[in-house]
């Protein structure tokens, strides 16, 4: 096996956030949390903390999204009249969202503010700030229920638990954890748009499946990763497996179990032919990564394993 290591490292400091950009992101998240911490609606924020890759320490170039989790207390909003003789204590999730939307725009009367499914998004030149009402779960502190304006529900969230995931599993494998997640979104982000799957759901998979396999090096890592895709799929695969990991790619069920144990599905919603291409693409990496391992000379270990992150 000829080690391209020093090299995927090399590549991961050029798809990682600039030290200007996490300047900039840090400048912003924290003057946004602080000037909605005044007037009428610091009444109702219990707290707020990071969420999202940026957290996690999981973002890639550019860094162009951060997001915030604001812990409200949901008496400060009035129920539905269609809840009022219910079991209920939650608001509705429009008007939760659109009293965000409306103190954003107050406070920032330049800037684009608009209401999306889950969050209301801040748009500032250089970065969207995603800001996410929750409600703290009343048994579990490591659980909140996030509004969903569309399916007029609020669902349940554990970005606690997903930054936990991360940090331990990063720690299980000796630091290399999370710059395998960076090489793999990277992958990620340059497959055909019709083949990609949501970055989240990269990262779940890799949380479900290197909490239980170990790796010793990056290359052997991103071989690991594409080899289970071809698995979870089945269809052929060089390694011996140590079971599915709660994952199914195959024609018949689409599933990769949100790792902080919620019950829902990360990849709820894809379609068979994405999910066909992006299986596809995944089998062709893990084929050069193969030839990787394999090459006689670091240069052609190195060539391989750039073919394969740039399908």
């Amino acid at each position: 096996m000829a080690d391209c290591e020093k090299q995927l490292w090399e590549l991961i400091r050029t798809i990682e956030p600039t030290p200007t950009q996490k300047i900039g992101a840090a400048r912003s998240h924290k003057h946004l949390r602080g000037i909605l911490r005044t007037g009428q609606i610091d009444t109702r924020i219990i707290k707020t903390y990071l969420s999202g890759s940026y957290r996690r320490g999981t973002a890639v170039h550019p860094l162009d999204e951060v997001d915030i989790i604001f812990v409200i207390d949901p008496a400060h909003w009035r129920r539905p009249f269609s809840l009022l003789f219910g079991s209920s204590t939650y608001p509705s999730p429009a008007s939760v969202l659109d009293s965000f939307a409306n103190a954003i725009r107050y406070r920032y009367p330049v800037s684009s503010v608009h209401g999306q499914r889950r969050s209301v998004c801040l748009r500032l030149y250089h970065l969207d700030i995603d800001v996410v009402p929750a409600i703290q779960d009343r048994n579990d502190p490591k659980l909140i229920r996030i509004p969903d304006r569309r399916a007029t529900q609020w669902i349940v969230s554990s970005p606690l638990r997903h930054s936990e995931n991360a940090t331990a599993v990063n720690k299980f494998q000796g630091g290399k954890f999370k710059p395998l997640v960076k090489l793999l979104k990277y992958w990620n982000g340059n497959l055909p748009s019709t083949a990609t799957f949501r970055s989240f759901a990269i990262e779940t998979m890799a949380v479900r499946i290197f909490q239980n396999l170990k790796f010793d090096s990056l290359q052997e890592g991103l071989r690991a990763f594409f080899d289970f895709i071809a698995y979870a799929s089945d269809h052929r695969a060089v390694l011996r497996s140590k079971g599915s990991f709660g994952i199914s790619l195959n024609w018949f069920r689409c599933s990769i179990p949100d790792a902080a144990g919620t019950g829902g599905n990360i990849v709820a919603g894809v379609d068979g032919e994405r999910r066909k291409r992006f299986v596809e693409n995944a089998i062709r990496s893990r084929d050069k990564m193969v030839e990787s391992f394999n090459a006689a000379s670091v240069e052609t270990a190195c060539r391989r394993a750039y073919e394969a992150l740039k399908m």
